[in-house]
């Protein structure tokens, strides 16, 4: 009977409450995101539908989930079937927004200070000069100074980052990012980008706020934005992976957006000061200095403090999106993930995929999706692919799938990523396997479940590889999904 009227309660409270309009004329989603009405002669103009044709129906952008939210109301919203509404998807380096919005909150709070010291937190007197000078604000500014070349194909035991999700170093990701070389020049002068230093990032807030550290996300940042889907993986220390292992549904992604579209404030109540939000749009220092050299601003892009921005900053380079706004920043994770901000247009739009590539489609998405609800005279921008050779492609594939089967890699990184979609997403097992992104997943391994375990083994050709290459590879990798908090999702034995 008590759970029957917290029910009513909670359905009469979002009929009564979700339009909320402070004096200030900005639209609330409490409890949830409200639609527009009436607006299905806009969605049949030609700019509408050359958008959806985009964004929805081409087979080189695949779309698992979109929001388009303007002016505080749901203009669209799209779902491919697999997900839906309420289904969380993994955010990838999405991640590090939340990570650094949890940073900004503990600044706020007075915790720490983006002028403390890294080796305040962890001491580490035999690590050298350089990282006694690292801050917490180089942290944010991903300028901190350590070697980290992040890539994900090829030689994978040479990756840190894959290393560090499903190699010898997922146990303790902390001490393995800590652990990295520091180039000469120190902190400041080279940005970098790297999965590995918001788990660093993590582990400080975890020496802050100490036995308040599990439930702090949802304490301080989802539950007072009212995002209720969301899963936050950690490592076997219990330090949450702030890199790249965040879900959430794009309803609530746009709602992190939105957060940052106003200021920090949610409805009445200062969640990031503005100082804060200031700090994030400011492109990193590490970036503009001479150490950060540029090849391609379309590729490498313009880094602020966890977003992208569109700013023509570096010396004969322009804007990253030349169509888009000057004024639009992101977040981007691996595979397509999205949160585009676009102040002029009082637009927040969120999205989930996977696509291989999907930095060269980002200007002609947002610009087609500007001409759609905002303008329908702005310019449609262009992709512009990043050079490829068949030769590297089949190359690079070669390395992947022999440096996986002999680290094991790939079976642990199928057994994760089809841990986290199948339990947290809720997805079934053929559909995880085939949306994991991992070449031949399919051929080399075989998945199965057993009560809150996901086993990946070799199947009987990947055994024959294994055996004909000569590889010392365990045949076998486990995850295990929390059932008592299923909010950490799954973590890799």
């Amino acid at each position: 009977m008590k759970m029957l009227i917290i029910i009513i309660s909670y359905f009469l409270c979002s009929f009564c409450f979700a339009d909320v309009i402070d004096i200030h004329g900005v639209r609330w989603p409490i409890p949830a995101w409200m639609k527009q009405e009436h607006n299905q002669k806009r969605m049949s103009s030609p700019q509408c539908q050359d958008f959806l044709n985009y964004s929805n129906r081409s087979k080189r952008f695949l779309t698992e989930g979109l929001v388009v939210i303007k002016d505080g109301l749901i203009e669209y919203e799209h779902y491919d079937g697999k997900y839906g509404p309420d289904t969380p998807h993994v955010l990838w380096s999405v991640s590090k927004t939340i990570t650094a919005s949890l940073l900004g909150i503990a600044e706020k709070e007075g915790k720490l200070s983006l002028e403390d010291h890294l080796n305040q937190y962890f001491p580490r007197p035999d690590a050298g000069e350089n990282y006694q000078k690292i801050k917490i604000e180089n942290l944010l500014y991903l300028d901190t100074g350590y070697i980290w070349n992040e890539f994900y194909s090829g030689d994978v035991t040479k990756s840190p980052v894959l290393s560090m999700l499903y190699g010898y170093a997922h146990r303790d990701m902390l001490h393995f990012s800590l652990n990295q070389q520091i180039i000469n020049e120190g902190p400041g002068y080279q940005w970098n980008y790297s999965t590995g230093t918001p788990v660093i990032t993590m582990g400080v807030l975890k020496e802050v706020y100490a036995d308040e550290y599990d439930h702090m996300p949802w304490n301080k940042l989802f539950n007072p934005l009212g995002m209720i889907n969301v899963s936050f993986e950690r490592d076997q220390q219990g330090v949450f992976n702030g890199g790249s292992s965040a879900f959430a549904t794009p309803r609530e992604m746009a709602k992190l957006g939105y957060l940052y579209l106003n200021h920090g404030i949610w409805n009445g109540k200062v969640i990031l000061s503005d100082e804060w939000v200031k700090k994030t749009l400011q492109v990193s220092p590490g970036y503009m200095s001479a150490g950060t050299v540029i090849k391609d601003i379309t590729d490498d892009g313009v880094y602020g403090g966890s977003f992208w921005l569109n700013r023509a900053l570096k010396p004969g380079f322009g804007k990253p999106y030349p169509a888009s706004p000057e004024d639009m920043f992101m977040a981007i994770g691996h595979f397509g993930q999205f949160i585009v901000v676009l102040p002029s247009q009082n637009m927040v739009i969120a999205r989930t995929g996977r696509d291989d590539e999907y930095n060269s489609k980002i200007d002609i998405f947002v610009s087609k999706a500007i001409a759609c609800f905002h303008d329908p005279k702005y310019p449609t921008g262009r992709e512009i692919p990043p050079p490829s050779s068949s030769k590297r492609i089949i190359m690079e594939l070669f390395k992947t799938l022999k440096s996986g089967l002999k680290s094991n890699m790939m079976q642990a990184a199928v057994s994760k990523s089809v841990c986290s979609c199948h339990f947290i997403s809720g997805l079934d097992l053929k559909t995880c396997i085939a949306r994991s992104n991992i070449p031949l997943a399919g051929i080399l391994t075989r998945v199965g479940v057993e009560d809150n375990r996901v086993i990946s083994k070799q199947t009987a050709l990947a055994k024959f590889l294994v055996k004909v290459l000569n590889f010392q590879s365990e045949p076998i990798a486990i995850s295990f999904f929390d059932q008592v908090h299923p909010e950490f999702g799954c973590q890799l034995k």
